[in-house]
């Protein structure tokens, strides 16, 4: 073995534990959001999602491969939770409104301020790329998610791998 053999072999084997950390931290979940509601409007930057579902779904990737839903008025709730909350970096979304005629309308947009009218959940919105129709059906929003993982020891440890608000969320209720 040469001399240079042998400080590549050296220098690579410095950086694996450097690689697996990395790893360990990549684990953290993304976790997406789905809202669906059965007509949508769009006003002065206001968007509503009109008769919403009463729950926000919520969905990552592999390899966790996380699923669930979170009540409404919990997700708005914990929109501030945490270092790298929605309200610190608003999250971007796609709408999707059904069309009976063709293909449904897209728009994507920055969300903010959240909040619940009765049944309707209401967003103030920065257009992306796109048109929001004034008034649509059907209507699915997607949510782009975040990964901040909890170290809060008030919840259920089994959850340790969700998101702090999901662990919240999965939390309430559980003991009445």
């Amino acid at each position: 073995m040469t001399k240079e053999h042998a400080v590549v072999l050296l220098a690579a084997s410095l950086l694996l534990p450097l690689s697996s950390q990395t790893t360990a931290q990549s684990k953290v979940p993304q976790v997406q959001f789905v809202q669906s509601a059965t007509s949508v409007a769009y006003k002065d930057g206001t968007l509503t999602l009109k008769d919403a579902s009463p729950v926000t779904v919520f969905f990552s990737d592999r390899p966790q491969r996380l699923t669930g839903h979170v009540r409404n008025d919990a997700f708005a709730k914990l929109w501030s939770e945490g270092k790298n909350s929605f309200k610190d970096d608003p999250p971007n979304a796609a709408l999707s409104v059904f069309s009976p005629k063709g293909q449904p309308t897209q728009a994507i947009v920055k969300l903010s301020n959240p909040r619940l009218e009765g049944r309707n959940i209401l967003y103030d919105v920065r257009t992306l790329k796109g048109d929001i129709p004034a008034h649509g059906a059907e209507s699915t929003l997607f949510i782009d998610g975040y990964a901040t993982p909890c170290n809060s020891g008030d919840v259920n440890p089994a959850f340790s791998g969700y998101p702090c608000w999901a662990q919240t969320a999965f939390s309430q209720g559980r003991d009445n």
